[in-house]
C-alpha cells in the first residue's frame, strides 16, 4: 500500500453477515482498491494482523467488544450496519442452500441438510445454527447505543446515505459525482443481469435485493419462535413485531 495513506483515516465497516455486506465490499473497492485490505475467516484481517494505518476494512464481522479489543490506529472512522434479522436469516437460507461458495465445512453440511429439508424445516435449523453469530454483533452494536446504519434505509437512499457516511464521516477524498457514479454502477439491477429489486432469483446470490422478504417465508411455528428468542432485539433495533406480519 502507499505510504501516503498514513495521512488518511483509517476506515472500518463493520456489519453482520447478509447485511449488504458485499454490496458495500464492491462500492468500497471501486473507490479506493488500492486502500482496501481484504476479508478473511474469522475476521484474521483485523483480530489477527497489525492494522494497516490509512487502510480501509470492509466486511468486518465483530462485536462491539471484539472490536474495542484491538489496538486500533489513532485517526479511524467506523460506521456500523445491521439489517432486520428476519431477512438476514432468509437471505442466508438461500445463499447457504444455492449460492455462497462452499468456504469451510459447516457450510457444505448445512447445504445438505437444507436440501434434504423444507423451507420451514430449513428456516428452524438456520435459526439454532447459523443466526446467533449475526444477533451477537447486532446486539453488542444496539446494547451500545451507539450510532448505526440500518440496511433498509441503504436501500431506500443509497445515494445521500452513503454520501453522509463515506465522504462526511469517513473523510474519503472522493468527488460527489464519482461517488455517485460508483453507488449506481454497482445498484441491484445492474449486478443482478438487469432483474429489478424485488425479481427473484433463488439461486442467484443477489437473489431479491429487498427489505421485508421475510413475510413470504416465515411459518407462524418459525414466526413463533423468532419472536421468542430476538422479538426484544427486533424491537430496540426499530424494527416491526413480528406478529404483525405473519
Amino acid at each position: 500500500m502507499d505510504k501516503n495513506l498514513n495521512s488518511l483515516a483509517t476506515v472500518f465497516h463493520i456489519t453482520h453477515w447478509k447485511a449488504g455486506s458485499q454490496w458495500l465490499h464492491r462500492i468500497l473497492r471501486d473507490i479506493a482498491l488500492d486502500r482496501i485490505v481484504s476479508p478473511q475467516l474469522s475476521e484474521k484481517q483485523f483480530l489477527d494482523s497489525p492494522l494497516v494505518t490509512g487502510a480501509i476494512y470492509p466486511t468486518v464481522y465483530v462485536t462491539r467488544e471484539q472490536f474495542e479489543s484491538v489496538t486500533l490506529p489513532e485517526n479511524y472512522r467506523k460506521f456500523v450496519i445491521i439489517r432486520d434479522l428476519r431477512d438476514t436469516l432468509i437471505s442466508a437460507y438461500f445463499s447457504i442452500r444455492y449460492s455462497h461458495a462452499v468456504i469451510d465445512p459447516s457450510l457444505a453440511a448445512w447445504r445438505q441438510r437444507l436440501e434434504a429439508s423444507s423451507i420451514e424445516e430449513g428456516l428452524l435449523i438456520l435459526m439454532d445454527e447459523w443466526l446467533p453469530s449475526s444477533v451477537r454483533i447486532q446486539e453488542s452494536w444496539i446494547r451500545s447505543n451507539e450510532a448505526v446504519i440500518r440496511y433498509e434505509d441503504l436501500l431506500d437512499n443509497d445515494l445521500k446515505t452513503l454520501e453522509d457516511i463515506l465522504l462526511r464521516h469517513c473523510e474519503i477524498p472522493l468527488s460527489t459525482e464519482r461517488l455517485r457514479e460508483i453507488i449506481v454502477h454497482n445498484r441491484f439491477e445492474n449486478v443482478a443481469g438487469g432483474r429489478k429489486r424485488g425479481e427473484e432469483d433463488q439461486k442467484a446470490h443477489e437473489r431479491k435485493g429487498i427489505a421485508g422478504d421475510w413475510r413470504n417465508y416465515f411459518t407462524p411455528l418459525v414466526a413463533e419462535k423468532f419472536d421468542a428468542r430476538h422479538g426484544a432485539l427486533l424491537a430496540q433495533a426499530g424494527y416491526e413485531p413480528t406478529d404483525s406480519g405473519v
